[in-house]
């Protein structure tokens, strides 16, 4: 099946990310993520992207990737959310692995993800098996094929949500937040014990992805192993438009607070607020800043009163958090309501990219090519505490997250904290979808 823009966005928001549970496996490249890019080679078209012990892992005369040793297959760059795909033929025995989430590389067993790859056809499903969250989590069926046939895993991953196709088939899936338990899954199964030093929720979703070698002595070939990594969009396609105009001609705000230099960067020289005319439910909104030291601002969503914005909207937090353990009043987070899962800013100084993804109740945040905040107010159930416990600020408590109204302004803050926040290349492309029993409009 092949996954349009729109579909997968109204998948992934709307219906929630487990939607993909409905769906029948997606053809070879897997579906393109919206924000991302085309599916690339994992590694490289000759490894050149891959990290691992020279003379161990080898492309063979057909293009294959193989191991002669028991070892690990790295890529060079971390990934939070994206869609691999790879086809993989067994021997006799294989037990293999593929590595997401790795935080540690030199000591990645009990700092990594593993889906286990192994020859198990005709056996019962466990969480030994194929297709398994090694340790963790056993695949709801085995579709494995016989050893020498070619079988195809698709992993989708979106944060802390992952989920495993295999030969077009759903078999598996497992949210990491769920698991905050060292010894017992979220329904009362055991953990293996093995893997019961550290809980699943502890993992930062972000990590190096990679492949297991010959353990066990028994080859594996791996081929068209692909990637198509989440991050921020190509605002140069169809259906982007600037957010405030070339000349602010789309926005209200005071003239003497907000203006657009030569280089199209935004300035404000006070604490206002400067708003786009439009209100906004389904959207995207892609942009540029950069941060003094210290500096403090935010980008507000879902407002419905201007006049009294804070706690009559959310707002996605502009911070200089470059080096922090980053918390709730951090850059990336929902302020006051979501933290950011990790930090992805670059120093103050430098041009920080940030897409901030709103689809009804669902709020994400894309960083410098990093998912790093989801949120879906529909968990916010109480306008004093949030789901994790945390106390919201006092100044934002109006009414729970999930009795907010979805359409607002969007608005960027000015000059707050005395420490400037510039801005450039600010656009917004709207999302439309159907009601029930209508047909989805065709993707541009």
């Amino acid at each position: 099946m092949r996954f349009s823009l729109t579909t997968l966005v109204a998948a992934i928001f709307l219906c929630g990310t487990l939607a993909f549970a409905q769906q029948p496996g997606p053809r070879a490249g897997g579906p393109m993520f919206f924000g991302g890019t085309a599916p690339e080679p994992l590694f490289g078209a000759n490894l050149e992207k891959g990290d691992f012990p020279e003379g161990v892992w080898y492309l063979d005369d057909e293009g294959c990737l193989c191991a002669k040793k028991d070892n690990v297959i790295w890529t060079k760059d971390k990934y939070s959310a994206f869609v691999c795909s790879f086809e993989f033929n067994l021997s006799e025995h294989t037990n293999g692995g593929f590595l997401i989430q790795c935080s540690d590389k030199d000591n990645w067993i009990p700092n990594t993800i593993e889906i286990q790859l192994l020859d198990d056809f005709g056996q019962e499903p466990d969480y030994h098996t194929c297709g398994a969250f090694y340790g963790f989590k056993a695949p709801s069926k085995n579709v494995t094929k016989k050893p020498g046939e070619w079988n195809r895993m698709v992993v989708m991953c979106m944060g802390r949500s992952i989920m495993v196709f295999l030969n077009g088939e759903f078999i598996n899936s497992i949210n990491t937040a769920e698991w905050t338990d060292a010894a017992k899954s979220p329904t009362g199964t055991d953990i293996e014990e093995k893997f019961r030093g550290r809980t699943l929720a502890s993992f930062e979703p972000y990590g190096y992805i990679g492949f297991q070698g010959l353990h066990g002595n028994s080859p594996m070939k791996i081929r068209n192993a692909t990637i198509a990594p989440m991050k921020n969009p190509d605002t140069s396609a169809e259906g982007w438009v600037s957010l405030f105009g070339d000349k602010l001609e789309n926005a209200e705000f005071d003239p003497e607070v907000w203006s657009i230099d030569a280089d199209g960067v935004l300035h404000a020289t006070k604490d206002e607020v400067i708003w786009a005319k439009e209100k906004y439910e389904n959207f995207m909104l892609d942009f540029e800043y950069n941060v003094t030291e210290k500096a403090n601002s935010g980008v507000v969503i879902q407002a419905t009163d201007k006049a009294n914005w804070i706690p009559n909207s959310f707002e996605v937090q502009i911070f200089d958090s470059f080096g922090r353990d980053v918390d709730m009043s951090d850059c990336g987070a929902v302020y006051g309501r979501c933290a950011p899962e990790f930090n992805a800013c670059k120093p103050a100084g430098e041009w920080n990219h940030m897409t901030i993804m709103v689809m009804g109740p669902r709020i994400s945040v894309i960083l410098n090519d990093q998912l790093i905040t989801q949120m879906d107010k529909r968990q916010w159930t109480e306008k004093d505490k949030n789901p994790d416990g945390t106390k919201p600020y006092d100044w934002l408590i109006n009414k729970a997250p999930s009795e907010t109204e979805n359409a607002g302004y969007v608005g960027f803050q000015g000059l707050h904290a005395g420490q400037p926040v510039v801005y450039r290349n600010i656009k917004i492309r709207k999302f439309e979808f159907p009601r029930r029993g209508q047909r989805p409009a065709q993707a541009n």
